[in-house]
Formats: structure tokens, sequence, C-alpha cells
């Protein structure tokens, strides 16, 4: 930190308006002088208001710490950030290896079911039972229907995967 004094952010002091006698004296001097029987102060008092310190305000946080707790809680958002993004960006990543894998196995049963006429016939009527059910509009109970085939025709699709990879 340089030499420089930072000012507080807080509140400042508190002030109050208070009577102030121009002609008398302090409670110091009245005291000695009556003490000593001298001088008896001849001027009529004359009260004017000034404004006095009540209460010096805290003296913490100063705008300097104030600032300095600021770019903490910054950078601290900043490094959040950077990782929420990182994260959803892995993310972002599996699911789209994911959904090139699943065109792909589709795309694999589909070429193999049509060399199996009877199974195009079977996994139709699968299909139209499922668009008639419940369950046609859940997520996930579409891929239910073609696990049996991803499961025969597992070879299949392995070497496709294994041909993308190359």
């Amino acid at each position: 930190s340089s030499g420089i004094n930072a000012e507080y952010g807080g509140p400042g002091p508190v002030f109050e308006r208070v009577q102030f006698n121009l002609f008398g004296r302090s409670p110091l001097v009245t005291h000695y002088l009556n003490t000593r029987n001298l001088g008896k102060d001849l001027l009529a008092p004359k009260l004017v208001s000034r404004t006095q310190i009540e209460k010096i305000g805290p003296q913490e946080p100063t705008y300097r710490q104030i600032i300095k707790q600021a770019k903490k809680v910054y950078d601290n958002l900043e490094e959040q950030h950077e990782r929420a993004m990182k994260l959803s960006d892995a993310e972002a990543r599996r699911i789209h290896k994911r959904y090139k894998e699943e065109i792909l196995e589709l795309s694999v049963i589909q070429r193999e079911l049509f060399k199996r006429k009877n199974e195009v016939r079977v996994l139709s009527e699968k299909l139209i039972d499922y668009q008639n059910s419940d369950l046609y509009n859940q997520p996930g109970t579409f891929a239910n229907i073609f696990e049996p085939y991803a499961e025969l025709f597992k070879e299949q699709i392995e070497e496709a995967k294994k041909d993308l990879i190359d």
C-alpha cells in the first residue's frame, strides 16, 4: 500500500448544534477566577450557535478496503464463471458425442433391418403400438424399442464405430 491515507467508506461523524457564549470563559478559567475572587464578567453574554462533533463515525472500512473486497468478489465470480463454462462445454461435447453414436447405431440398425424384411414388419408393429400408447410423449421411451436391435446388431455397430474413428 502507498503512504496515502484512504478515506473512510462508512458514515462520517455525527454533528450537533450547540449554544456558545462568545464572551464567556472556559469552565476551568471561570472556576479559577471565582476561587480567587477575581473579576466578574461585565459583558452581557452573547449566545451563538456552533456545530461540534458529537460522535466520530467508524474508522473502517476505508474506500481502499471496499475496493479491494469488491475486486476479490469479482475475481471469485470470474473464476466460478470460467469453471462453469468449462463444465458446460465438456457436457455439450459429451452430449454431442453420444448423439453421434446414437445416430450411427440407428443407421446401422436400419441398414441391417432392411436386409431382414420380417424384422421390419415386427418393428413397424411395435412403433405403431408405441405411437398409440401413453409412453409416446415421454422422453427416453423411444430408445427402449430399439434396444433389442442394438444388442442384436452389436458387432455391426462396433465395426461402424471403428470405421468412423479411422
